[in-house]
């Protein structure tokens, strides 16, 4: 088993050179505090490039298991090579597939779901994902801001408008949902972090 801290300062640099997007240090830091501090077990991250995240989560004493998905093959093939040296391949699975399709054919549930896949997608997977929360379980979705594009510091490239408007879509129902309490943090990318409301907790919103 190969030190995990320095596996994952490897994992980062490597991500770095490549271009492959892995969670930001600040962003990551946040994940794993609030995982400790509610003692999350039941870990899934939708977007495992190259297990980065994965292996940090599993990495908690408190996180018993992590189930990931990723699309991409070749990222897929490196995420398993790097479970494999974190020695915490028993706490991690990995699965090579579409996020919709996992999502469509899974009724488990977790305590604590990263989101940090396809971003113009985000609004679909969201009713799949509430159902998927348990009770106190929060859903937090990464890079809600897309480089300012969201926020509007920045144009909207021509490539990325129907993604951003998928953003702006996702953003709008986390935030105005009856059911759903969501803050938006800015921290790295932009956070959003939802949690389903109780039956008490919705009569006090509406108050």
């Amino acid at each position: 088993m190969k030190d995990v801290q320095k596996l994952l300062k490897e994992i980062r640099e490597y991500g770095e050179k490549n271009d492959v997007p892995i969670s930001k240090e600040d962003t990551l830091n946040f994940l794993l505090t609030t995982i400790k501090e509610n003692k999350y077990k039941q870990v899934l991250e939708i977007g495992t490039a190259i297990g980065y995240a994965t292996i940090a989560f599993a990495f908690l004493d408190c996180v018993k298991q992590v189930e990931s998905v990723e699309k991409d093959e070749n990222r897929f093939n490196l995420a398993r090579e790097n479970i494999e040296k974190s020695g915490l391949k028993s706490k991690i699975t990995i699965y090579n597939m579409d996020a919709k399709i996992f999502l469509q054919n899974n009724e488990k549930t977790y305590d604590f779901i990263y989101l940090d896949g396809p971003k113009g997608q985000y609004i679909n997977y969201l009713p799949y994902l509430l159902k998927m929360l348990n009770k106190n379980g929060i859903l937090v979705a990464d890079n809600l801001f897309f480089h300012g594009m969201v926020t509007g510091e920045i144009p909207v490239t021509k490539g990325c408008k129907s993604m951003i408007k998928g953003l702006k879509n996702y953003i709008q129902e986390i935030t105005t949902n009856p059911n759903l309490e969501t803050k938006i943090l800015n921290i790295g990318d932009g956070l959003g972090i939802t949690k389903l409301l109780s039956q008490k907790e919705k009569i006090k919103k509406k108050k």
